[in-house]
């Protein structure tokens, strides 16, 4: 396993800056993640720099699907949906350990939004969007194959489903093994580095952008022959560096998710319903323990730190006590509650919901040369990846006298997964004697490198942290092999724990903090400080936000009025 620790981190940046670049990206979400990969298939010297830690926005903060989208095709989405498709099926076969298949349950009800003989017609397009490959495959489910699947769903009025396939994956992994693979590729990348200045050569071209390195407090001049902002929903705020914008062209859109004990609710696989609003929502399976309900989709200022409130909470849960009337869901079954935030392009039509805004990406070429991409999905990253590259390229006279190589982005899988995941959860139940769901998520997280992370550790690290799937072992490889910083890259981004543990960690924390401590040298003071950061940061992302009190008095008022 390649070593990515803060030295390696460090010394990347120093020779970033010494070397000089083909290609910078700003930008550690999914899109910066696979225009970095790409770049790095080409033989590009590419480098990417975050602002705060890969995936900390809404690459971790995602409904967690790959799919084609079906539900574009009512909105005459017909390019995404077949891209979408064709990215999700490369996805899957090349990266079966990471990208799971995952069945969808799309029901119809006697006079709802969606009547049966529409599903059928939207899932024969969505095949033929697909050049019926075997992914695309789907069948039509009467009332009794239904429950058979989810025997808690509203039986009332239930017509039949749909019954078809498309995927899921940790985004958070997917970011990481993205980045690890374009390292393999030969390019490199630093968290918590920040881009605060550009420079321009005598023809007003940007040739250069001033880096702050949060942890070491250093400043890096990195030159670059290209330049993209991959920023997300901060895309325009890293352009307003460059030049003042002369009118907002994104429009954020917050989408809020709820995670529940998947015990709480029979279902066999993912679970289309409609909320009061005939909004489509969804209760997707996650693994044994859990299932992820979503999903809210309104216009939103709150790009850095998106909540979620008590309102959010009782929209999304209203709508699943009514597709699932028996089971009486209330707050009470949150295991925790997250928020992200889409950076939709603004097409002009102001009064379309969020739900119907295009979800094709767009670049945007500023005339000092800056190339920023907004819009586009998880699914389909690596192709706006390749996208926003082969644009750099064309722009670039320098790239093009350097005859750059061609993209090997769809090629190359992001990581050697040749093997069996049965027998390897064997090998490791039998080898290192930890549970079922231990070895599957060890599996399911680190691939092949599970074996290796349980061999280098002590057997006292071998055991779970807590009544959690999680593994004490996996907190010192994280911080040699996975570039993380602090306790919030460890255990939000990494480990999931923030997500999938009870209390999000916090009954374990200053036991996980005094190893993450050892494992890298903190002090004593250090170690309270990342106890209390992350203690906070849980507080604020993961559990539900009180309105402001203004904003309750507000609230009332409106209410009496």
């Amino acid at each position: 396993m390649k070593a990515w620790g803060l030295a390696e981190r460090e010394r990347a940046l120093a020779g970033a800056e010494r070397d000089g670049l083909d290609l910078l990206v700003i930008g550690g979400g999914i899109s910066g993640a696979g225009i970095l990969r790409d770049a790095a298939s080409r033989g590009m010297r590419a480098f990417l720099v975050e602002r705060d830690d890969f995936a900390s926005g809404t690459s971790s903060r995602s409904s967690k699907m790959v799919h084609g989208g079906l539900r574009y095709i009512a909105e005459g989405q017909l390019a995404v949906t077949r891209e979408s498709c064709r990215e999700r099926d490369l996805l899957l076969r090349q990266n079966p350990n990471l990208v799971r298949p995952l069945p969808f349950l799309f029901p119809a009800y006697a006079g709802g939004k969606h009547p049966l003989w529409q599903i059928r017609a939207a899932l024969w397009t969505y095949a033929a969007l697909a050049n019926f490959r075997r992914t695309a495959r789907f069948e039509m489910l009467g009332p009794d194959a239904v429950r058979a699947i989810s025997r808690d769903l509203r039986r009332d009025g239930l017509l039949g489903a749909g019954l078809y396939h498309d995927a899921q994956v940790d985004d958070a992994r997917l970011v990481l093994e993205s980045l690890k693979s374009a390292r393999n590729l030969g390019a490199d990348c630093a968290n918590h580095a920040e881009a605060v200045e550009f420079e321009r050569d005598d023809t007003g071209r940007l040739s250069a952008v001033r880096v702050r390195d949060a942890l070491s407090g250093r400043s890096f001049r990195l030159r670059a022959r290209a330049i993209v902002n991959a920023a997300g929903p901060c895309v325009e705020r890293l352009r307003g560096l460059d030049r003042p914008l002369s009118r907002p062209e994104l429009r954020p859109a917050k989408g809020v998710h709820l995670v529940l004990r998947r015990s709480r609710v029979h279902l066999d696989a993912a679970v289309t319903f409609e909320a009061a609003d005939r909004r489509q929502l969804f209760l997707e399976p996650w693994d044994d323990d859990f299932a992820i309900l979503g999903t809210t989709d309104s216009f939103s200022s709150e790009i850095d730190e998106p909540t979620v409130s008590i309102e959010d909470v009782h929209y999304l849960l209203a709508a699943a006590n009514e597709a699932f009337p028996a089971k009486g869901l209330t707050t009470n079954d949150l295991v925790s509650v997250f928020a992200g935030v889409r950076p939709l392009v603004d097409d002009g039509a102001s009064e379309q919901p969020p739900s119907s805004v295009s979800r094709e990406h767009r670049i945007y070429e500023d005339p000092s040369g800056l190339l920023s991409i907004a819009g586009g999905k998880l699914t389909t990253y690596r192709a706006m990846g390749q996208a926003i590259v082969d644009r750099a390229i064309r722009l670039s006279p320098a790239l093009r006298e350097a005859r750059i190589g061609r993209s090997r982005s769809a090629e190359v899988p992001l990581r050697e997964d040749s093997f069996d995941r049965g027998e390897l959860e064997a090998g490791l139940r039998n080898r290192f004697h930890i549970a079922p769901k231990r070895a599957d998520h060890l599996v399911r997280t680190y691939g092949e490198a599970a074996e290796a992370l349980l061999a280098d550790a002590p057997e006292p690290l071998r055991r779970p942290i807590g009544r959690t799937r999680f593994t004490w072992a996996e907190i010192p490889w994280i911080f040699r092999t996975e570039c993380a910083a602090n306790l919030c890259d460890l255990l939000e981004r990494r480990m999931r724990m923030a997500l999938f543990a009870p209390g999000q960690g916090l009954p374990e924390l200053e036991h996980i903090a005094r190893l993450a401590g050892e494992a890298t040298g903190w002090d004593a003071t250090r170690v309270r400080e990342e106890t209390t950061a992350y203690a906070e940061t849980v507080r604020r992302r993961y559990q539900i936000v009180a309105p402001p009190l203004r904003e309750v008095r507000t609230t009332s008022r409106s209410a009496a009025a």
